[in-house]
């Protein structure tokens, strides 16, 4: 597992960002613990397909180990779509800060988590939903924006980015995996992007940091040249 230290310069806390955790059976959380962020931020994907929650058994644990190690939020991304009200409960019951179109304020921060279209729609139309362009909730991010404070919206998809204010300071996101095959500091394809896509990993725009995940769910697809990955988030004075 590789680990990435991104600086953005007004960023007032220390984050780790962890995505597409997938309901993997084993995440070594040393790391964690030796860089002592001060927030925990998931972007999104903890759970993989549509199995139940209580079938997935690693997901629960893996947020009490990031709830014990520091603050930690959460939002939906495609993969929670199959989540059930009993299942968003379970995964407030372990601390973890579910952001479901929705934000909070901790010390001056706002915190929004922006959730997958694929969820929204699922709720609107089940299983029988469109199959478009998967737009997502936007209407709330203008009061989010509006808010007092340095504002960090979790936002699973990167094909977001244009939707969201340019007064929200830090975007974070993941589920391009790194673009899968990287080639010339390139990804090869992304879902939601299609071939040779514009957001993988890195930072973009100065304020949005896209993580290329904690695991690989393509498996069928190797992950080349595109390791797994812990994303650091700090401004230039922590």
């Amino acid at each position: 597992m590789k680990e990435i230290t991104y600086r953005i310069p007004e960023c007032p806390v220390r984050i780790a960002l962890l995505t597409d955790f997938h309901n993997a059976p084993s995440f070594d959380f040393l790391p964690l613990q030796q860089r002592k962020p001060q927030l925990i931020c998931i972007a999104g994907d903890a759970v993989y397909g549509k199995d139940p929650l209580g079938e997935q058994k690693n997901v629960l644990p893996f947020l009490r180990a990031c709830c014990a190690v520091a603050p930690t939020f959460m939002s939906l991304g495609n993969h929670e779509q199959g989540l059930e009200t009993h299942d968003l409960r379970e995964i407030r019951e372990t601390g973890t800060v579910l952001l479901d179109n929705s934000w909070v304020k901790m010390d001056g921060i706002a915190i929004g988590g922006l959730t997958s279209a694929y969820v929204t729609e699922r709720r609107k139309y089940g299983e029988s939903r469109q199959h478009g362009e998967h737009k997502p909730e936007t209407k709330w991010l203008e009061a989010f924006a509006a808010a007092d404070g340095y504002h960090i919206l979790l936002s699973h998809h990167p094909e977001y980015y244009a939707l969201i204010p340019e007064a929200v300071d830090l975007v974070l996101c993941g589920h391009a995996h790194g673009g899968q095959i990287r080639l010339f500091h390139h990804g090869l394809f992304a879902p939601g992007q299609g071939w040779w896509p514009k957001y993988t990993k890195g930072v973009y725009g100065g304020r949005m940091v896209v993580s290329a995940g904690l695991t690989n769910t393509a498996r069928a697809v190797p992950r080349l040249f595109n390791p797994c990955e812990i994303v650091y988030v700090a401004g230039t004075g922590n």
